[in-house]
């Protein structure tokens, strides 16, 4: 029976390497769905932009004044990158025998309006635009190897 063994061996070594691998593709949609979110988020003083935030398991319920205050958007660069900066570490926590998902919320209250085409700054829909190129980052990953 050394067949049957061996081949029960083969088949967990798969195993494990596709959890691995479905676990990295999920964070690489985290993270392209996160940068592409904050990015594209209208600026005035930070603080919708500053308000996307990952949580494992559940949606964040807080809000943030804007992480670098600002006017006219002059902060949106300095928003843009502490805003990736904080959420990233939770995105990298992710473990998918202990987490089941992903979420990246913002709660500024002027979120929906601005998404759906109130600044001239993005287009209308940006958000939907996230989730799209953040499943487009991972089309076509590699899961199972040969």
């Amino acid at each position: 029976m050394a067949g049957l063994n061996d081949f029960a061996r083969r088949i967990d070594r798969i195993a494990v390497r596709v959890e691995g691998n479905v676990e990295r593709a999920v964070k690489d949609c985290a993270h392209a769905v996160l940068r592409s979110a904050v990015e594209t988020t209208p600026v005035d003083t930070g603080m919708a932009r500053s308000n996307w935030t990952p949580e494992l398991d559940r949606a964040f319920e807080g809000l943030f004044p804007a992480r670098v205050p600002g006017a006219g958007g002059s902060t949106a660069a300095d928003n843009a990158a502490a805003a990736i900066e904080v959420g990233a570490p939770t995105i990298e926590a992710f473990d998918i025998g202990r987490n089941g998902s992903i979420h990246i919320t913002n709660n500024a209250p002027h979120i929906r309006p601005l998404n759906d085409g109130h600044s001239k700054q993005a287009p209308a829909g940006f958000v939907r635009i996230a989730v799209m190129e953040g499943l487009a980052t991972v089309r076509g990953a590699k899961i199972v190897e040969s």
